[in-house]
């Protein structure tokens, strides 16, 4: 597929692995992955004001039956730290992160923000994998979801432009 099919292969992995609930905050890089959310019928997208709100409404979406991911930048994962520490990671709620990875290898702006997102997600005792090419997508998000429902904690997927169909 092309390199811009990065976002219908992330949210196809997602339907795969048993998605069903989404909450998301508009962002210009994540753009064309939200646009594909969007499209998806079987997929319930809520729209956030503050990615820390998606952390709560994912964790009553979870409690409801539902299968959660959260679609945010690595500022609004920073930004949930609070939320994720005291719901759930203290109520052992599992969810997908998926955050776009600003200021990674090769992304002009940013680059103190991408400096520290590793090490606050490892601080946070959660496991994360970086998304840099297409033909990883399918494994890598299917894989996240399936350690984040059998381990009852989040697992992060930073993503990065290439994947998002973002890269100029």
């Amino acid at each position: 597929m092309a390199a811009d099919n990065g976002p219908k292969l992330i949210v196809e992995a997602m339907k795969e692995a048993g998605v069903n609930f989404v909450a998301s905050l508009p962002d210009v890089n994540l753009s064309k992955l939200l646009a594909a959310v969007d499209e998806e019928r079987e997929l319930t997208h809520v729209t956030l004001c503050r990615e820390e709100e998606g952390i709560g409404i994912c964790t009553g979406a979870y409690i409801g039956g539902r299968t959660p991911a959260i679609i945010m930048q690595n500022a609004g994962f920073l930004n949930s730290c609070n939320a994720l520490t005291t719901t759930a990671l203290n109520f052992n709620i599992p969810m997908l992160l998926m955050i776009y990875y600003a200021g990674d290898i090769g992304d002009e702006g940013f680059s103190t923000l991408g400096s520290v997102t590793e090490p606050v997600l490892r601080g946070l005792g959660l496991r994360y994998y970086v998304l840099r090419k297409n033909d990883e997508i399918g494994a890598t998000v299917k894989g996240a979801a399936t350690l984040a429902v059998d381990s009852r904690r989040p697992v992060a997927v930073l993503l990065a432009k290439d994947v998002l169909g973002m890269r100029r």
